[in-house]
């Protein structure tokens, strides 16, 4: 049926009959021979009436013809129900269907006594769906109808209602013997402008004098990917983000705050094991997101000198039990995928780089011709295309329960992550599972239980070699040379230029694999006093256990190898034939108290907080393999041959400690000021060295709430200028320096024609003087909000110094010294930037809105101090000292175009080298002899501000929300700049064609050459076509015959990677509640998003994806990153 008898007599009980809906709306219907449900349907489709009965009474199977153009809703039910003894009551849009030998009226006045009634609606007066009305202490209560109103019996008039709503402040109102309510709740999004979790706690925003950001989980669900650290990326000012790769498994963001380097990242309250446990949290279960970007960091101390990111996870709420399910589905391709050119256009620009360089021609014409051709044996193998897959596919699911009463509280979820990867053998993919509960219960009055689990269960399979050696083969492997021998087709051929073959790379059972499995756990426990006899004061008592258990295993196999056209063998491939297995456990405890002291009297506001903690850790590892016979097919370690084993072992421990101190004081919310200090402990250094002070001051001035701005300038809602300086650091450096300690040596001696003696070796000089790198951060901040929050903003300005960096004194010591010298606090540098962020928001009509924020980052890194050797002479220091320079510089040729014609060698300067500009030829790069002597060297460089390999100095983002009715848009734009991305060796080898490589990148295609292809390049009367490219050339050195210089250190080679994508997209559809209410569901929510779906960068990337990483062999082969197409839905039951 569609509603219990209960539900009939309650929403009987709501309100006074009012038909003003009703008389107006007009019906038009036409249907034949129709049962009445489907009658009732048709009618709750095609208008905002909703239907209510109990079909014990109601015969809905009963068919009925119904013809009514422009007819009254009575008109219409009286005629469905004609000759029946069923009777109906309207209720502005609420239409009761009733048995008349039943009545409603009797029903009604006996239930009012004990019954509450009401309407829950937001700030902007529109009806609050599904919100929670519960009677405290009880488990009896109900959630809100379609248009906001509810209705609850069996309500004391003594007792108090609890009315919440994900997303909304939850509120307590006594009923005091009143049974009608109109209850506003107000929108979470202004209660996380008010509120801000903070070092130890939280603050109200308008009380901050801190550099704090902060984002909820509506905004980090706008981006759904396994990756939670790509969900934050361009939201938050400061935060600098950059996606290195896209391989399933691979969580090794570049992070960090304002440039800083790895912040620390605090979890519930507890620091965690840094950003790669943060990148694989469910981002379900986050609650909210904070970074502390200047002094605020220095409450944490230690190794809170590159700020901190703290994540809040969702808690239980006083409401009726909810359970939500999260469900998206995805495709992924890659972007910045290069192409390489089929194996006879190869060899046909193979031949012309020879003639470019006076030598013989590598490939004859009846070879070219057979390639041509595509003869058996000689085709084109585009091994991209063969082994790698067009799109991967990916999934994840989250199950959650949430709800609880004023005592108990609960959040219970299940996550599943899935990821196939993008080879097509199946020897990649990746599982993660994600458990979490998070317990608050009130004990007694005033004492309070919050209890914390955790788990995380993940694995993740690759080929044996890594990655970027398996996609590197795929790249420059000879297209030329098939997979298996030409008479053969169950021998495996050796293919240039390594000799390795990607039908082995990717079959585990011929090559091997690669394997990776973790638990990671944690359980928190804390109790919470209200002390009674204190007023304002509380005390926690806070226990952890953090534990990740690794298992990483590896399987090298070996395989013969044959010649691709004459089946001769040709060498093995693989590795050798052993199965290895490592081990890693960490475990860490953590134990903290702490006391609150809040009080305010008069206007004067004040908050203390102190502090005790201490954590332990330990990490063990043991490592072994042994190498097996043709007889072995499993991975067990045992099986293998005891006499080849192997093995090693590790263990190390850790013990930290810190007392603390933070005292928050406000007058009238005017004038603010916060106070903290830190004195902490670590195990690394010597007793004399081993703790250190860290203090901070901040202040603030809201001049919003001064007269002369109140009376002057009322459109100014908040207005507030602040300003810090603090101290923070970490304990760099190995452990133990101060003690003398030896290592096993690894060669012994022989004495006297006897046995091998093995003997100990000191590691290094013994030291006390290794102390903590020290970081004073200055910030000054204005945040402002005008006409209510239709325009917000922020501006920063901060510079961070940090001294006692860790460096090797530049000195030496003769060989038979024996030892080597311990690092010193040397080296200094500074930060210095600033940050914009701007939003407004606005509504047009009744049901649209928008909102429009932006973010801007700079972000720049000096060196002040750099140990260093002496210097030779002013062009050493000019070329290779660091001082009061910024860090990441590039020291590059400057670029001049391009030689058009031999006869401009002429006048050029030399390149270098003992021939002179004689093999130059038209379309290499103009160097500029900047110091006039007439040879491009190294005195020439001079320093570009941009480098590879870093996280960028400049960074934005922009997003873009929309909602009309049912529907909700969310765009974000991230982009950066001032970096660049490294073509380094093997890109360049690709188009220079080093002897030992077999390939060419697509894009040097477009190149200088002559335009008849048999013409001499070194007769001037050649005519030339020209290209973005010079010609092809092989890469010898200079030196030898000043073939090439492509010169890796210009700028053609290092291009800007200024860029703007589109880094997430997400449609979004609330079906209708009438619908959710007859299918038995609270809500639900369909969408369609997608990641990386659009890239504008500098012409020179159009192949290449300005983020991706930069391995030893250059950023084109690197694992992808993914661009990603989602469907998805959010139910809530």
């Amino acid at each position: 049926m569609r509603c219990t008898l209960f539900m009939l007599f309650c929403l009987v009980g709501m309100t006074f009959a009012n038909e003003g809906y009703a008389q107006k709306t007009m019906v038009n219907i036409t249907l034949e021979n129709k049962t009445v449900d489907e009658v009732l349907t048709e009618l709750e489709q095609g208008t905002e009436f909703v239907f209510f009965y109990n079909n014990k009474q109601i015969d809905v199977k009963r068919r009925v013809s119904v013809r009514a153009n422009n007819k009254t809703i009575f008109k219409v039910l009286n005629d469905v129900f004609k000759g029946t003894n069923i009777g109906y009551k309207v209720l502005d849009r609420n239409i009761i269907l009733y048995d008349k030998a039943v009545g409603a009226d009797g029903v009604q006045m006996a239930l009012q006594a004990a019954t509450v009634k009401g309407s829950v609606v937001d700030a902007t007066g529109e009806p609050v769906i599904g919100a929670s009305i519960l009677v405290q202490g009880t488990t009896n209560g109900v959630i809100t109808d379609i248009d906001g109103n509810f209705i609850l019996t069996n309500v004391g008039s003594d007792a108090t209602l609890i009315i919440s709503y994900v997303g909304y402040k939850t509120q307590n109102i006594k009923v005091a013997g009143r049974n009608s309510f109109k209850i506003v709740l107000v929108e979470d999004a202004e209660i996380l402008d008010e509120v801000v979790v903070v070092g130890y706690g939280v603050q109200k925003k308008e009380s901050l004098t801190g550099a704090i950001a902060a984002i909820g989980a509506d905004e980090i669900a706008t981006t759904k990917t396994e990756n939670l650290i790509s969900n934050i990326q361009g939201k938050m000012p400061g935060l600098l983000i950059r996606q290195k790769t896209g391989e399933p498994g691979t969580f090794d963001n570049m992070v960090s705050i304002r440039g800083y380097g790895d912040p620390l990242v605090v979890i519930d309250g507890i620091t965690r094991e840094g950003t790669e446990e943060l990148a694989q949290l469910n981002s379900e279960d986050i609650e909210s997101i904070s970074i502390l970007k200047d002094a605020s960091a220095a409450i944490y101390g230690m190794n809170a000198a590159n700020g901190v990111i703290i994540v809040t996870t969702k808690k239980g709420v006083a409401e009726k039990t909810r359970v939500s399910y999260s469900a998206l589905f995805g495709m992924k391709n890659a972007t910045g995928m290069e192409e390489t050119v089929d194996a006879y256009t190869y060899r046909m620009l193979a031949n012309e780089r020879a003639r470019n360089d006076q030598a013989a021609p590598e490939y004859t014409d009846d070879i070219l011709e057979l390639y041509r051709t595509g003869a058996k044996g000689y085709t084109d193998n585009n091994w991209i295309d063969m082994f790698m897959n067009k799109l991967a596919f990916q999934q994840s699911h989250t199950v959650s329960v949430r709800g609880g009463t004023d005592k108990v509280k609960y959040y219970v979820s299940f996550g599943y992550n899935g990821d196939n990867g993008l080879l097509k053998s199946g020897i990649q993919y990746y599982h993660r599972y994600n458990l979490r509960s998070n317990l608050t219960a009130e004990l007694t009055k005033g004492l309070k239980l919050n209890v914390n689990l955790s788990g995380r269960w993940d694995e993740t399979q690759r080929p044996r070699e890594d990655f970027m050696w398996t996609f590197k083969t795929l790249m420059v492997n000879d297209r030329g040379i098939g997979t298996h021998t030409i008479d053969n087709p169950n021998h495996l051929s050796a293919i240039g230029p390594e000799n390795k073959n990607p039908f082995a790379l990717v079959d585990p059972d011929i090559d091997g694999y690669r394997k990776n499995r973790g638990l990671t756990y944690s359980a928190d426990v804390e109790l919470n006093w209200q002390v009674p006899f204190v007023k304002g004061m509380s005390l926690s008592l806070l226990g952890s256990f953090d534990g990740n258990n690794r298992n990483n295993s590896s399987l090298n196999r070996s395989y013969p190898l044959y010649d691709y056209y004459t089946d001769a063998p040709a060498g093995t491939g693989g590795s050798t034939d052993a199965y290895s297995n490592t081990m890693r456990i960490y475990q860490k405890i953590y134990g903290r108290v702490q006391a609150q002291y809040m009080r305010s009297f008069n206007q004067h506001n004040l908050n203390v907080t102190a502090v005790a903690e201490l954590s332990s850790t330990r990490r063990d590892e043991l490592s072994g393999s042994r190498q097996y016979s043709e007889l072995f097919t499993n991975d067990i370690l045992n099986q293998a041959s005891p006499g080849t084993a192997t093995n090693s072992g590790y263990r190390s421990f850790g013990r930290l400690a810190a007392y603390l101190m933070r005292a928050n004081y406000d007058y009238a919310g005017k004038y603010l000021l916060e106070v903290v200090g830190r004195y902490d402990g670590s195990y690394r250094y010597a007793p004399s060295k081993r703790w250190t002070f860290f203090p901070s001051v901040s202040a603030g001035w809201r001049l919003s709430e001064e007269s002369f701005i109140k009376d002057n300038l009322p459109f100014i809602t908040n207005l507030k200028i602040r300003g810090s300086f603090g101290q923070s650091g970490y304990d760099a450096g190995d452990p133990f320096q101060y003690v003398s300690a030896y290592n096993s040596a690894s060669n012994g001696y022989v004495f006297d024609g006897a046995s091998q003696i093995m003997g100990m070796v000191a590691p290094g000089v013994v030291t006390d003087r290794l102390s903590w790198v020290t970081s004073s951060i200055s910030n000054v901040g204005l945040d402002f909000d005008l006409w209510n929050g239709k325009l917000s903003g922020t501006i920063e300005w901060f510079n961070r110094k940090n001294e006692g960096i860790l460096a090797d004194r530049a000195q030496s010591a003769p060989d038979t010294f024996g030892a080597s010298f311990p690092k010193e606090n040397l080296n200094s540098n500074r930060n210095r930037g600033f940050e914009i962020e701007l939003g407004h928001r606005g509504q047009i009509g009744k049901d649209f809105s928008y909102s429009v924020s932006a973010n801007f980052t700079y972000a720049r890194e000096r060196s002040l101090h750099v140990e260093h050797a002496e210097y030779t002479s002013s062009m050493d220091r000019w070329l290779n000292g660091k001082e009061n320079r910024n860090s990441n510089v590039m020291w590059l040729y400057k670029y001049d175009g391009q030689y058009t014609s031999l006869e401009q060698y002429e006048t050029a300067p030399l390149i270098g080298g003992n021939l002179g500009n004689s093999k130059m030829l038209p379309g290499s790069y103009r160097l500029l002899d900047l110091n006039g002597d007439g040879r491009i060297n190294s005195s020439d460089r001079v320093p570009e501000f941009w480098a590879t390999g870093a996280n960028p100095p400049i960074q934005y983002g922009l997003t873009l929300a929309a909602s009309y009715k049912n529907f909700d848009l969310n765009m974000l734009f991230q982009g950066a700049s001032g970096y660049s991305i490294g073509y380094a060796n093997d890109d360049v080898w690709g188009y220079g064609g080093k002897t030992n490589k077999s390939y060419l990148i697509a894009k040097y295609v477009d190149r200088w050459h002559p335009a008849n292809i048999t013409d001499d390049p070194y007769n001037p009367a050649t005519q030339w076509v020209a290209g973005y490219y010079p010609a092809l050339r092989h890469n010898f050195s200079n030196t030898s015959d000043n073939g090439s210089r492509w010169n890796y250190g210009i700028s053609v080679w290092l291009p800007q990677a200024t860029y703007l994508r589109l880094k997430s997209m997400e449609i979004g559809y609330n079906l209708p509640k009438s619908f959710m209410k007859r299918i038995g569901l609270n809500s639900a929510r369909i969408f369609v998003n997608g990641s990386n779906l659009l890239t504008f960068c500098n012409k020179a990337l159009k192949d290449a994806d300005p983020e991706r990483e930069e391995r030893d062999w250059g950023a084109n082969l690197a694992y992808p990153l993914m661009r990603t197409y989602n469907f998805g839905l959010n139910i809530n039951f």
